[in-house]
């Protein structure tokens, strides 16, 4: 007897390619570098519409041995609307072929999120200046097997409260790749699905997600760390803090005393500054702040690394641009290497430079500043002689 079908099942077949790609990135000069690099673009296939780039993130740990701390990520850069599956395989290697560490992850990716990273190692070129533990003559329960060969090799050395330094061979590091995207090309042949209600969506998930975390923070439900910012306390979950802010990572990672008894002491953000910036981590809302304060926000969204928060204050600067204020933000943005922001406040100059040179903000611009100044200075002879008529020749 032939089975009825289910009125509530739902038949569907959904081909979805996978593209697969690898690629392979050398940064040279590795522990000397103190900013960000991005490398080339990466398709998986020449079909598919988006493209990645893997990213670096490069702090100083012990300068003076040349040890930096390098994250290590992978964004999505293409201009989509739709979020995509993304598997990964990251590998950490000197130009020897020695792999140091390597990853695999799972995740969406959506255009213009923030990067997914993967990797923070610390990396140096002087081993000589560092303590390089000594290879033990047999293999026993203590050693460490990942990094055995490493050892042996003396690749491996311990510095400060940092047991696991790689030495990189002519500061060389190289960063292969193998990454696979699912579903970025899709063939459909399926059923009518009716709209599924409200309640079910992703949308309304995230939702309610989003205001579980924001009252477990209100609420100091099961926080486990304790920021002590001017005197004052901030209670929070350090899984939060460290998921949004690779330097939070870091910082956990390698701060005994948070180990110990639980607590952070931030010294360079005012309490203010601090308190919004641990509501965005939780929120993803940028609290409404006065103009000093909307600036400092700015420059620990830039420290602590939060992109997201970062852009969204520099837009919020762009609406604060007046005469009295422009040179402040046109410093900011150009030691904050924010080329929108820095355009911006030039184009003010441009067009109001009488009003602006007779500033305060201006003089001091003059004077602490003079590299941006004189970029102001060209740039507004230039506009000026383009909005100076030619008089006609006799």
């Amino acid at each position: 007897m032939e089975k009825n079908p289910n009125r509530n099942e739902v038949i569907m077949r959904t081909d979805n390619p996978v593209h697969e790609g690898d690629f392979k990135w050398i940064i040279e000069n590795t522990s000397k570098f103190s900013r960000r690099l991005r490398s080339c673009s990466l398709k998986t296939n020449t079909d598919c519409k988006p493209e990645f780039q893997m990213v670096a993130k490069f702090n100083d740990r012990f300068p003076d041995v040349n040890v930096t701390n390098v994250n290590i990520g992978i964004q999505r850069v293409d201009s989509g609307d739709e979020s995509i599956h993304v598997s990964i395989d990251v590998q950490l290697l000197n130009q020897n072929g020695d792999e140091y560490c390597r990853k695999q992850a799972d995740f969406r990716s959506s255009a213009n999120g923030a990067p997914f990273y993967l990797f923070s190692e610390f990396f140096s070129c002087c081993p000589d200046k560092l303590t390089v533990p000594k290879v033990q003559k047999s293999i026993s329960s203590k050693d460490n097997h990942e990094l055995l060969s490493l050892h042996v090799k003396k690749l491996v050395a311990t510095h400060g409260n940092v047991d696991k330094i790689f030495i990189l061979p002519n500061d060389i590091l190289i960063v292969k790749t193998v990454i696979k995207t699912f579903g970025c090309c899709v063939i459909t042949n399926k059923m009518e699905v009716p709209d599924v209600p409200d309640k079910l969506t992703l949308q309304s998930h995230m939702d309610r997600l989003l205001n579980d975390i924001r009252d477990a923070y209100v609420h100091q439900d099961l926080t486990d760390l304790e920021l002590l910012v001017d005197g004052q306390s901030i209670r929070v979950h350090k899984f939060i803090l460290q998921c949004r802010s690779p330097v939070f990572r870091t910082m956990f990672e390698h701060n005994l005393s948070e180990k110990t008894d639980g607590t952070v002491e931030i010294q360079d953000v005012d309490f203010i500054v601090m308190q919004a910036l641990v509501w965005y981590l939780y929120t993803g809302v940028v609290h409404k702040l006065p103009y000093e304060d909307l600036c400092d926000l700015y420059e620990a969204a830039d420290k602590y690394e939060v992109s997201s928060l970062f852009r969204q204050c520099s837009e919020i600067l762009k609406s604060f641009i007046g005469k009295d204020t422009v040179c402040r933000i046109l410093v900011l943005a150009d030691l904050h290497h924010d080329s929108k922001l820095r355009e911006e406040a030039i184009q003010f100059v441009n067009c109001n430079f009488a009003k602006v040179k007779v500033t305060e903000e201006w003089q001091m611009t003059m004077k602490a500043h003079q590299n941006i100044a004189s970029d102001v200075l060209e740039r507004v002879c230039e506009f000026s002689n383009k909005t100076i008529p030619m008089k006609p020749s006799a």
